[in-house]
């Protein structure tokens, strides 16, 4: 028997178009929750959503500073969202931000003012063995200007560094939680060498007993910041094909090769979000910046997909 994977666009209403916003599933209430990100005008809203497989609804405008490039995931054990860092406005200036807040499905409450140093870039998944929820690497100025490759927990309470070996460091990786497999998968982001950004196709695993282990040098290579989510029977990364052009390409990962299953449905694009919704088993994209080569400008998009994945 095999498998149908298709993209379906759902809305194109919603919340303005933006990029560089966050978005997970809330699995306690059923939503998917997106917050700020990047609009036209250089503005940063503070502004919450969800989307409940219908219609989106914004539930609050007040929160953590509006900021994008942030780190959020979503803590099953605690049933709070964690956000963490991203860039912002403070004052007069923009600045990388070293804040964690927490949303309990009706309102943001700040946790946390220490831990990882100020950063954008950095990826995020909850390990629901050890619950945990772990960021790795990010753009980052102190100690020096360059790219992490730390990587962090946050318990609730505290952050804790647990490793500094492991992937080179980088910003804009996609990163996972394997239920089955008990570990966390990272692949992708990048790096700027000299004036030129280098995106990256390697894969690596992280587990409590083995840390950081690579698994694959070949794989997407996505121009800009990929997004991946585990469905309970697929570990599955969406990206901007290296050329820029036509829809972006959505893979597989097996836990040796990836497999590219499609690559029709949104138009490519960069810094755009995706989650997974567990109740209705359906993969849930929004927005982002147009990054087609040849166009003559690089609107923001504010339009929501769904990927099914079915037995045919």
């Amino acid at each position: 028997m095999s498998e149908r994977w298709l993209w379906t666009q759902k809305e194109d209403i919603g919340p303005p178009p933006r990029f560089g916003h966050v978005m997970e599933y809330e699995a306690a209430r059923q939503r998917a929750v997106l917050f700020s990100g990047y609009m036209s005008g250089g503005v940063t809203p503070t502004d919450t959503w969800e989307w409940d497989g219908d219609a989106w609804t914004q539930v609050a405008d007040i929160g953590p500073f509006g900021r994008y490039w942030a780190s959020m995931a979503y803590d099953d054990s605690r049933q709070r969202l964690v956000l963490f860092g991203g860039v912002g406005v403070v004052g007069a200036s923009w600045q990388r931000l070293v804040d964690t807040w927490e949303w309990n499905g009706a309102e943001w409450t700040q946790v946390a003012d220490i831990g990882p140093l100020g950063r954008l870039g950095s990826c995020m998944a909850y390990d629901t063995v050890r619950q945990r929820t772990v960021l790795f690497g990010g753009d980052v100025l102190e100690p020096t200007p360059g790219y992490s490759n730390e990587t962090w927990e946050w318990d609730g309470t505290e952050w804790t560094q647990i490793d500094d070996t492991g992937p080179p460091g980088r910003a804009y990786a996609a990163m996972v939680f394997n239920r089955e497999r008990e570990c966390l998968v990272l692949s992708g982001g990048g790096v700027v060498v000299g004036s030129n950004w280098q995106p990256l196709g390697d894969t690596w695993e992280w587990g409590a007993e083995t840390g950081w282990v690579k698994r694959q040098d070949v794989g997407p290579r996505s121009w800009d910041s990929p997004n991946m989510v585990y469905t309970a029977e697929h570990t599955v990364l969406v990206g901007t094909p290296p050329s820029r052009t036509g829809a972006v390409q959505t893979w597989e990962w097996d836990s040796r090769l990836w497999t590219q299953r499609q690559d029709m449905g949104p138009l490519a694009r960069d810094s755009t979000v995706l989650t997974y919704d567990s109740q209705r088993d359906r993969v849930v994209l929004f927005g982002g910046q147009l990054s087609q080569i040849g166009a003559v400008s690089f609107p923001l998009l504010g339009d929501t997909w769904e990927l099914a994945i079915t037995e045919q």
